[in-house]
């Protein structure tokens, strides 16, 4: 073998109105039907009260779906934070602190299940979102602000971020720094804290991607482009969402992904199968990025 990387994808999805019953049925799917690897993210905090949160508003008010969420992350099956909670204008006047983000950090890392990898999410109601290098309403990383956190996202184990301006067009990512377009850049926060931030692939679409625009995303152009170019890449989803004639978003209902999407995963699974793609857990692509990047000698042919 000849000590590269395999060209490699692996999903990356934001919990976004998904419940506990869409959770399980996209990963049935993925699993059992297709055989496909993918993580997950979770949310601590949501004043709703989402099955996919560990929690309300505090800690004394404990989410739906606790002890089940607790469970998979024990499992591994969660190992995304996405924005801490969900603090968005369109869904509560419920804003972000660092006392509020720090306690629910404190009470996962007890647990021995903290996160490693944070996705932003929401709007300017969520303050706590990590800026980078090209902040504008993101305090996450501010210490000037009473919505920092990203000491404690650091301390307690955190090692790979996505910012909102990570999102990109092109299918295919370097799995090195050096390359053209890498997966993986250094960046600079306000805190002084060198991050690590990932990118995901978007696509042209009208709406941020979904379970009815999967199938666009992993198109036969897209696979094909990735197999010949040797990269990698990680889809950027929203496989709770459906929308309406007139794209607004609300949960999933069965079935949770359309024929066309169906039809994408299935062709996923050919190239899989055939040996051209590998398909892998997100934490699992970023880190063998992060070790290929670390150490030119890392070989990654049969991971």
């Amino acid at each position: 073998m000849s000590g590269r990387m395999l060209p490699s994808l692996a999903f990356c999805n934001d919990v976004d109105y998904s419940n506990w019953a869409t959770y399980r049925e996209v990963h049935r799917v993925l699993s059992e039907e297709y055989g496909l690897p993918a993580e997950d993210s979770f949310w601590l905090f949501d004043p709703r009260g989402s099955e996919m949160a560990l929690f309300k508003k505090s800690l004394h008010e404990k989410g739906p779906r606790h002890d089940e969420l607790l469970e998979a992350m024990a499992k591994g099956r969660l190992p995304i934070l996405h924005g801490g909670g969900n603090f968005s204008c369109s869904n509560t006047e419920v804003r972000s602190s660092r006392s509020l983000i720090g306690a629910g950090l404190a009470y996962v890392r007890e647990r021995g299940v903290m996160p490693t990898i944070w996705t932003n999410h929401g709007d300017d109601g969520d303050i706590q979102n990590i800026g980078g290098s090209a902040w504008t309403y993101q305090q996450g990383d501010d210490p000037a602000s009473a919505a920092y956190i990203l000491d404690l996202l650091l301390q307690g184990g955190a090692r790979f971020f996505w910012t909102d301006r990570h999102a990109s067009n092109d299918f295919v990512f370097s799995a090195k720094r050096s390359g053209k377009q890498p997966l993986l850049v250094k960046e600079r926060t306000r805190s002084g804290h060198n991050i690590t931030c990932f990118f995901r692939y978007r696509g042209a679409l009208p709406k941020a991607p979904d379970a009815q625009t999967l199938g666009l995303q992993l198109s036969g152009v897209n696979l094909d482009r990735l197999v010949r170019t040797g990269g990698v890449t990680v889809i950027y989803q929203h496989w709770g969402v459906h929308r309406d004639q007139e794209g607004r978003p609300r949960t999933a209902c069965e079935p949770i992904f359309p024929a066309e999407s169906l039809a994408g995963l299935r062709r996923l699974q050919q190239y899989r199968d055939r040996g051209l793609i590998r398909v892998v857990p997100l934490t699992k692509l970023l880190n063998d990025c992060m070790n290929l990047s670390e150490d030119p000698r890392h070989v990654c042919e049969d991971l």
